[in-house]
């Protein structure tokens, strides 16, 4: 398989910038709704709150330096064509829709850390290094940026279940091969 797009299917790179970015989004959703919920000296799965927290902003780091991977390499190497299967209706909302995640897999993370940062929490990488915080205690930028992780990832929600709709309906239902031009392991 090719590393880089083709003019009808998604390269290796993107599809494994694509599925990574996905399944870390899936993986702070989930920890981020589990570490809200648990009491402090309580463990769900073995972890801990703390376990949790420092995991979720450790991998929101992650995700924001794919995040920006991600944008280089669309910028690098050209989208194949638009599949034949979609409607232009679906051309039109698919083109905001991926503008949206776009702008949502690098806000989410960058609010995230403002939150963590400002609010003086700290980030402390995978358990063993603390980053160091160049923004300082700053109060009402914490509030801000919280609001702002907290509606953006309701946005995610929206967007995503749009595009996984969108994917599903024409791959599942119509049943023309539509995923296949971004499933992993797939030939074109």
């Amino acid at each position: 398989m090719a590393l880089k797009n083709s003019t009808t299917h998604y390269g290796t790179v993107t599809r494994f910038l694509h599925w990574a970015v996905f399944l870390l989004f899936a993986h702070q959703y989930l920890s981020g709704n589990f570490m809200t919920r648990i009491e402090g000296d309580h463990t769900l799965f073995g972890l801990t709150q703390g376990n949790y927290y420092d995991w979720h902003k450790s991998i929101g780091v992650v995700l924001l330096l794919l995040a920006v991977l991600r944008i280089l390499w669309r910028k690098l190497t050209p989208l194949p064509d638009w599949a034949p299967v979609l409607s232009p209706a679906e051309r039109a909302i698919s083109h905001w829709n991926e503008t949206l995640l776009y702008a949502c897999m690098t806000l989410m993370p960058v609010s995230g850390y403002l939150f963590v940062m400002a609010g003086d929490y700290g980030i402390k990488l995978f358990g063993l290094h603390d980053l160091v915080n160049p923004i300082g205690k700053q109060a009402l930028l914490a509030d801000i940026a919280r609001v702002a992780h907290i509606a953006i990832s309701y946005v995610i929600v929206v967007v995503a279940s749009w595009h996984i709709g969108l994917g599903l309906k024409h791959h599942v239902f119509e049943r023309n091969g539509f995923l296949r031009r971004m499933l992993p392991f797939c030939k074109p």
